[in-house]
């Protein structure tokens, strides 16, 4: 049902249209490549007339130092005062004699901003290669905010292109190993607990909603919709750190803005690159083979209760040692089960683009496809993308952008690592599987007449049923075998845009522009758990279920649009650029999720959900919601010396109630306001500044804005139900929330202070941001005192977070040459993370004494994930460790009086002896409980970022990139399984080092089945440093000399991805995700990690 809140702001909305002025969302203040192109001449204007100076100058080549001819000269900021540099590199140019810049550029050179001299002169200007990272622009930028051009890449996710130029300004951290899941990004910082907290996606001035906390069926997957977005389609990404205030309620965790190719010249250009390359088995643990595994097995059988009523020798046919004998064949193979999920895997990528023009309009049109398959078996996906981008001239002063871009993406997919339950299902990732499988046994039926392997897959094991039926794992060859098909495990996504821009000219200075945006994403999903080659699984008060199918199809459809009156204006030394308008953007997502599953009339030939299934549930979403900005911006410029920007947004959302607190009522709705200021002063073009190669250029800048973040459940202000069944029979509504109509949207208040020069004739460069960002208003879940109908939390506004921190990047070129160039860059963001309030006043043990405020959150465990104010964000909290006891003597110490010891579920105290655990007994009680809990590591890095090389000889091309992480914590949750020491799984080859004997030193407890002494509880066993260098990109191109009119060049490349990486971490890449949410950072699953790519490309331009 929908709200009268979203009622009204749908009315305003309508009231829009009717008038003509349809919003759309606000663009980048360098809307260049979000406006039509100028393709017609437009008429003579009539320049003011300003007393002017006289500004002499020569260009030389920076690695020549010969003079430069055609060389373009403007002051800056202003086109109608230009000049050229003749044949002895010397120009003279007319300025206003209030100009205290030049703008200095040329193909084949970076362009130059240059301070005029006291005497009307600049020296010799030194013009470096394009071959170097741009530098300048034409015009000043006083927020804090960072840029990379798209060239050449070979990601699959622009979030690869993001990671490797902007690491310092966005931490990128990779969701899997798998093809085109991209990263998780995190700008300053983490600015939420619950909501969303990644930075607002913006594609050619369009909001994306990028869909961060939808579900996926299969455990490991996400379904992102970065990879829509060709990235040989991009031309330029822009990270806002700052200032993010003009997008209200979307702006708190940054915003990328992402600018497509348009065309740009009348001459046709067709480009096409093509790509093909191997991906290389990652990096996996070293598990225990057959004769490890089997010793490892029978210790275990001798832990597992009651095992004494197994006397007869033939009960555990795994333990015949007769090679006569019936099932030993069976049982003594030595299989790799690695080898059976994972292999090396191809990646293609084709990719053409033509653009060209005419007077009438200029358009650019791309066409591309990618398959990436996976390094686990049949994984893996293709991309069909085609991107239409035009810019139109209809009459005169009347241009238009019209765009177009659809995608189909398909993908083959499985569970991915260790489930965050062992209990609540079979285990149906392959990728586990692999790891854990008994390595006696084979993929394959032995048959004992031919006394060989047959063909036929082997079902699941059942050498451990006779003490347990579900002490059995399903035969991960056969899982991939019989779950593989269009209709059993797949992914398909659809993705449909449509821009339309008009923009009008009402004279040189005024111009109404409209943005509007219609979009479609399908997602359909299907998910499959095959009966053959995998065991039946006990429900509790239902029985034994066989296979399983899900499927899940998702639709969005947003209409965005903005309005906008801009006006731009030089006014002597003053140049004003002002402009307001309103954006109105309007979602709608549902999706619907029927499951079903047979107890015993499965069949994998027919996979779908049949009402003859025996246990048949279906549940769906419905979300609508709308929002309705007004906003206002103005930018100052007072001689390219001071800089202010002044822009204030006001925003409401249907997401919030009448009565949400904060903000202003107007006309019985709730607005959001968002202020932002900021200041600039560009030193050196002060007229008292020395003019010095030493110092070319130096801004400082400082700014302070507000901006929100509404990124949450469109049910949370509102009481809302949830259709169930119990037991798969019965269909019941239930209370699912308790509505709090007082929430309103977080708000982070954001301060910046920095700085921006370049020195020694531009050869070294450095930026440099300090912020501190202030998040209000958190959205938390409160506790009741009493309990609603079995809700015990609802919504509230009721914390705050600090996150304090800086980002610098560094670029030197200490090689410019004729032929020979190198620039070296490193980058380093660092932040602390601070919570300073929560709702609930309820206290967590910490250094043993229960006096910190907080609460913890089961994920991957139970209460280990801890927020505690005065502590950073998603803490993780468990026990502490000494080692393992090595004698009885040595335990027999260690507690208050004798052994330390835990109170079991019945209350009878269980002491720890030689070959368990040493917990820390924090509080000193001799018991090991709650009280001794207490944080025991920290996922957020101290320091993060790049280094990078680039080097130019000729015609080759050399690229190097690093990738840097340190001083963040991970906890290991997949070695916590394979090391644990509680069951049957296969362990790793560190569990041959295990306590056995009284007096063996180790770091390995004994093992146990279930664990009764908790020894593989969590604790800072699992924690492990997640400190990386990864060697993450090598590139060398040659561009093929041609001298052909129809060939105008032609490329060769080769690139190595993830060759090296240094680390103390045992995980298989410490590089990982398990999921967006804040809380769940640092957490490893075991997701297929990266593997080492090698590709080879060729890239012709005609």
């Amino acid at each position: 049902m929908i709200s009268k809140r979203t009622c009204k702001i749908t009315v305003m909305g309508c009231c829009l249209l009717a008038i003509g002025t349809l919003p759309g969302f606000a663009q980048d203040d360098d809307d260049d490549d979000v406006t039509a192109a100028k393709v017609v001449k437009k008429p003579v204007v009539k320049l003011p007339t300003y007393p002017t100076v006289e500004i002499s100058g020569v260009c030389i080549d920076a690695a020549t130092k010969k003079p430069l001819a055609g060389i373009m000269v403007q002051a800056l900021n202003d086109i109608n005062y230009t000049a050229m540099t003749g044949e002895d590199g010397t120009f003279v140019i007319k300025v206003p004699e209030f100009t205290t810049a030049l703008y200095i550029h040329a193909p084949e050179f970076l362009s130059q901003q240059v301070a005029i001299g006291p005497k009307g002169t600049v020296g010799n200007i030194e013009m470096l290669s394009d071959k170097f990272r741009p530098m300048y622009g034409k015009s000043n930028t006083i927020g804090a905010q960072a840029e990379t051009n798209i060239v050449n890449t070979t990601s699959q996710t622009v979030e690869t292109d993001i990671e490797g130029s902007l690491g310092a300004d966005v931490r990128s951290i990779s969701r899997s190993g798998g093809p085109g899941y991209g990263s998780a990004m995190f700008v300053r910082g983490l600015n939420s607990l619950t909501s969303n907290a990644q930075p607002l996606i913006v594609v050619d001035g369009v909001v994306q909603d990028m869909q961060q906390t939808r579900i996926a069926l299969h455990d490991g997957d996400y379904t992102n919709l970065m990879l829509n977005i060709n990235p040989e389609d991009i031309e330029k990404v822009t990270v806002l750190k700052n200032a993010t205030a003009l997008y209200g309620a979307k702006g708190a965790a940054g915003v990328i803005l992402i600018s497509t190719k348009r065309g740009h010249s009348m001459a046709t250009r067709i480009d096409a690159n093509i790509g093909v390359g191997v991906v290389l088995k990652p990096r996996l643990p070293d598990m225990m083979d057959a004769a490890q595994y089997r010793v490892y097995a029978t210790e275990m059988l001798g832990t597992y209760p009651d095992i004494s009523n197994y006397t007869d020798p033939l009960t555990f046919k795994f333990l015949i040692d007769d090679p006569s004998k019936y099932y030993y064949a069976k049982y003594h193979n030595s299989t790799d089960w690695k080898d059976e999920v994972y292999h090396t895997a191809m990646t293609q990528n084709y990719n053409i683009n033509v653009q060209g023009g005419d007077d009438v309009g200029m358009y650019n049109l791309s066409l591309g496809y990618t398959d990436g398959q996976s390094t686990a078996r049949r994984n893996g996906f293709n991309r069909l993308n085609v991107r239409f981008n035009t810019d139109i001239n209809i009459i005169s002063r009347l241009t238009t952008r019209f765009d177009m871009s659809y995608a189909k993406i398909n993908r083959d997919v499985f569970d991915n690592g260790a489930p965050s339950s062992l209990t609540e299902g079979t285990i149906s990732s392959p990728t586990f599987l692999a790891l854990i499988k008994s390595p006696f046994l084979n993929p394959y039926t032995y048959n004992n007449v031919t006394r060989k392997l047959s063909s036929t897959l082997a079902e699941a094991d059942d050498y451990l049923t006779v003490l347990d039926s579900d002490l059995t794992l399903g035969n991960p060859t056969a899982l991939l075998a019989n779950g593989d098909a269009i209709n059993k495990n797949r992914v398909e996504m659809t993705h449909f845009n449509t821009v339309i821009a008009p923009r009008f000219e009402f004279n040189n200075s005024l111009t109404l522009t409209e943005v509007f945006s219609y979009t479609l994403d399908r997602v359909s999903q299907r998910y499959y758990r095959p009966k053959d080659g995998m065991p039946t699984f006990l429900i509790d008060g239902l029985g034994y279920v066989q296979n399983k199918a899900m499927s899940m199809f998702s639709k969005e459809t947003a209409v965005m649009s903005d309005t906008r009156l801009e006006w731009t204006k030089q006014l002597r030394e003053h140049h004003v650029n002002a402009f307001a308008g309103i954006r109105y953007s309007s979602f709608a997502y549902d999706d619907n999720q029927p499951e079903g599953q047979y107890s015993s009339a499965g069949n994998d030939k027919t996979p779908n959900i049949s009402e003859k299934m025996d246990f048949v549930d279906a549940t769906g979403v419905d979300d609508e919601w709308r929002s309705l900005t007004w906003y206002g911006n103005v930018d100052y410029n007072y001689r390219n010396r001071y800089f202010a920007q002044v822009s204030l947004a006001l925003e409401s959302c249907s997401r919030f109630g009448e009565e949400a607190d904060g903000g202003i009522s107007i006309g019985g709705v709730k607005w959001g306001l968002f202020p932002n200021v900021q200041l600039g002063w560009l030193i050196t073009n002060e007229a008292w500044f020395p003019k010095v190669k030493g110092l070319n250029y130096l801004m400082l800048k400082a700014g302070y804005d507000i901006s929100g973040n509404d990124d949450i459940s469109g049910n949370a202000a509102r009481t809302s139900f949830n259709v169930t069944k119990y037991l798969y029979k019965s269909t019941a509504a239930v209370l699912d929330n308790i509505g709090n109509e007082s929430i309103t949207w977080e708000q982070t208040n954001k301060l910046n202070l920095g700085l921006r020069a370049y020195m020694l004739n531009n050869r070294l460069g450095i930026d440099f941001d300090y912020y501190f960002n202030h998040t209000s208003n958190l959205l938390t879940l409160k506790t009741f005192e009493n309990p609603v109908a079995g809700i015990n939390s609802y919504w509230s506004n009721g914390g705050s977070l600090d996150n304090t921190g800086f980002e610098v990047t560094v670029t030197a070129k200490p090689v410019v040459m004729n032929r020979l160039n190198v620039e070296v860059g490193v980058s380093a963001g660092h932040y602390v993370n601070k919570v300073k309030s929560l709702p609930n006043d309820s206290k967590l043990y910490v250094g043993g004494e229960k006096t910190a405020q907080g609460f913890t959150s089961s994920i991957y465990g139970k209460d280990n994930i801890a927020t505690i104010v005065g502590q950073p964000v998603g803490v993780f909290y468990g026990y502490k460790t000494d080692g393992v006891f090595a004698t009885d003597q040595e335990a027999a110490a260690a507690g208050r009086g004798g052994y330390l010891a835990l109170i079991d579920e019945t209350g009878a105290r269980q002491e720890f002896k030689a070959g368990d655990v040493h917990f820390v007994d924090i509080n000193g009680d001799g018991i090991i409980g709650e009280a001794d809990k207490t944080i025991i590591g920290n996922p957020n890095p101290d320091i993060y970022g790049n280094i990078f090389a680039n080097v130019n000889w000729k015609n080759l091309t050399l690229h190097i990139g690093f990738n840097y992480s340190l001083g963040n914590d991970i906890f290991n949750y997949q070695r916590s399984l394979i090391e644990g020491g509680f069951n049957f799984y296969n362990q790793t080859t560190a569990m041959t080092n295990r306590w056995r004997a009284d007096g063996q030193k180790t770091d390995i407890p004994r093992i146990s089945y279930n664990d009764p002494m908790g020894n593989s509880r969590f604790s800072d066993r699992w924690i492990e440093d997640g400190s990386y260098l990864r060697l993450k990109t090598v590139n060398l191109t040659y561009k093929v000399p041609v001298n052909y009119s129809w060939l105008q060049g032609l490329s060769i490349w080769a690139e190595a991805n993830n060759l090296v990486t240094i680390t103390r971490y045992l995980g298989n890449d410490p590089e990982m995700s398990v999921a967006n949410a804040v809380l769940y950072q640092g957490i490893d699953n075991g997701n297929v990690a990266l593997g080492r790519t090698f590709t080879l490309g060729l890239k012709i331009n005609l």
